[in-house]
């Protein structure tokens, strides 16, 4: 499937979108209750874990956590307003509290000048969908 920059991927998150996501940090984390009571936090630590998975390092938001434990289904949504580009993730998301994708969250707040120590768990989204937020003609298409 042609991706942000033309080139192909194997993984659901192409090269030109991973360039795009180390640059734009600030995503806004959508989850929702068992009853479907809907959440959104800002995540200042979001990162790309691998082809298919991304990860975020959450440190404060014991509803975001309570809500991923009810109901893993989840949407981020990433922009940089001034680009007009955006990208919207839909798909699942874990608790994780050791390992790799720890490691990488802890990686992506110390980057953002808070205290690593901070950090209790990571939470990492297996992407299953990608839609592009910028205006125009693929405005809301699925693209992965």
């Amino acid at each position: 499937m042609p991706t942000r920059t033309g080139e192909q991927s194997m993984g659901k998150l192409s090269h030109g979108i991973k360039e795009f996501l180390a640059e734009e940090r600030l995503a806004y984390v959508a989850t929702s209750s068992r009853e479907g009571v809907p959440n959104v936090v800002p995540k200042g630590s979001l990162g790309v874990l691998d082809d298919d998975h991304l990860v975020f390092a959450d440190l404060y938001s014991q509803k975001t956590r309570r809500n991923i434990e009810e109901n893993p289904h989840v949407s981020v949504a990433v922009v940089n307003p001034a680009a007009y580009e955006g990208y919207q993730f839909k798909g699942t998301a874990q608790i994780v509290d050791s390992g790799p994708a720890l490691e990488r969250a802890i990686e992506n707040v110390a980057s953002i000048q808070v205290d690593p120590a901070k950090v209790k768990y990571a939470v990492v989204i297996t992407v299953e969908e990608v839609y592009d937020l910028a205006p125009g003609p693929t405005s809301g298409k699925r693209i992965a």
